[in-house]
């Protein structure tokens, strides 16, 4: 059994977790861009709660939310720097919903947690929190624990308006294990592709 991620259309709620939609990182936190200076798309935020609720053995402050960023853009440039760099993760006490500096933004999505009865394992590439990851190669950062991830053919059905944003693979968040304040280093977002 694991726990499988389904994401609902749904207007964005700072206390529920989300696809897409608008941060509510505060006004003087700097918006995340690539190694060139390009914004990056925010793909997702997650109260510290949602996180904590699923995932042992991580401590986060529960005023805290955490928002995924990663390089997109209509072109194929960005596909270089996802492969290669992955996106950024940062942990921030909320505020009213941030104007992207990216558009158009995601449509934004529930992320809803439904148990599934199959079995888990390195070969289960559907999107979930916790359990194996699927096929992640070994991290350089070993002091970050894996939370979820997030599929390619999932997200293009969520996302019709942004194709391709995990380059046809899989998307892995990876968090520090204690994250007690704001950080705009509060983790790692991880895409491969097979």
């Amino acid at each position: 059994m694991f726990k499988e991620l389904i994401f609902t259309k749904n207007p964005q709620s700072s206390g529920l977790p989300f696809i897409g939609g608008e941060p509510y990182i505060p006004e003087n936190t700097p918006w995340p861009t690539d190694k060139f200076g390009n914004p990056m798309l925010h793909l997702a935020r997650l109260p510290a709660t949602f996180i904590t609720e699923h995932i042992k053995g991580i401590t986060i402050n529960p005023k805290l939310l955490i928002s995924i960023f990663t390089p997109y853009s209509e072109s194929d440039q960005y596909i270089d720097t996802a492969l290669n760099e992955g996106g950024k993760v940062i942990a921030y006490i909320p505020c009213k919903a941030y104007s992207s500096t990216f558009n158009p933004p995601l449509d934004s999505h529930l992320i809803s947690v439904t148990d599934n009865p199959q079995s888990d394992g390195p070969d289960n590439g559907i999107a979930k929190i916790g359990g194996i990851p699927s096929w992640l190669q070994e991290k350089a950062e070993t002091n970050l624990k894996f939370i979820l991830q997030i599929n390619n053919s999932r997200l293009n059905k969520s996302t019709p308006k942004h194709k391709g944003i995990l380059v046809g693979g899989i998307g892995y968040l990876l968090l520090k294990n204690e994250i007690t304040e704001q950080d705009q280093a509060a983790g790692s977002f991880i895409i491969q592709t097979t």
